[in-house]
């Protein structure tokens, strides 16, 4: 098992333009306020930080590295593993089939109109290792023991407190990121118990169920208690989120 401790981990991220389809809805600041919208905002943003972490799992060759997670305290254990679960000394690019991460963010970061202060854990494998791969897929688990957010823009500053635990469900993506950038398939699933502190009905609390569903493109698909959003991984901020038309249930 390799353990590592790095200090202030800076993210690398793509930035691109993306367009949208003229059928949904801006989730921006011209909005009444709007807490589901602030909710798939910031899972957005976690989704991100998966995302990361899913790229720096392998220590070498396309689409490795260490990176995501912004200025934050990251505390990682990796164990790379052979075809029958042999633990294995160090990692190999052709020999290993599996590689076992362990890891612990703590920290605060500011993006565009979020502020974050977050303790979380994942527990990760990414498999399909072995010889010349095309493919790798990520699966696991994780908490959100506390994340402090404060959202503020034309509608007013809304605080949150939020808790709650992830699941990470066969997420393909591609070795060649330069070609095919985006997760081919898979879902990331949240459970979130949210206090929102000055929200539009004063303070409340509620528990929501956030899934992300990726299909190989910039696009995703994000279901917050049942109402559709789409949300481009290519951009950051409020903008990169449509509503979808028709409420819950469908487009």
């Amino acid at each position: 098992m390799i353990r590592i401790r790095t200090i202030t981990a800076l993210a690398t991220v793509t930035a691109l333009v993306a367009t949208t389809a003229c059928s949904d809805d801006s989730v921006g600041p011209d909005d009444q306020i709007d807490v589901t919208a602030d909710i798939a905002l910031i899972a957005a943003d976690a989704t991100d930080e998966d995302l990361g972490l899913m790229g720096g799992m392998v220590p070498s060759g396309p689409g490795g590295g260490f990176g995501g997670f912004g200025d934050r305290t990251v505390t990682r254990s990796r164990t790379f593993l052979e075809a029958d679960g042999t633990e294995m000394e160090a990692y190999d690019p052709l020999l290993t089939a599996t590689i076992l991460t362990e890891m612990e963010t703590r920290g605060d970061v500011t993006r565009g109109d979020l502020s974050l202060s977050i303790e979380r854990t994942r527990t990760m494998t990414v498999s399909g290792l072995e010889g010349e791969e095309t493919e790798r897929t990520f699966d696991g688990l994780g908490t959100d023991a506390r994340t402090r957010v404060v959202t503020s823009d034309a509608r007013g500053e809304r605080s949150f407190e939020m808790s709650g635990s992830l699941v990470v469900d066969g997420v393909v993506r591609a070795v060649d990121r330069e070609s095919r950038p985006w997760p081919l398939s898979g879902t990331i699933t949240r459970t979130m118990d949210v206090t929102i502190l000055n929200g539009p009905n004063g303070d409340e609390t509620r528990s929501s169920v956030v899934t992300v569903t990726f299909d190989g493109t910039q696009f995703a698909t994000m279901t917050v208690d049942g109402e559709i959003f789409e949300v481009d991984l290519a951009n950051r901020g409020r903008d990169r989120m449509r509503r979808h038309r028709g409420g819950q249930g469908g487009p």
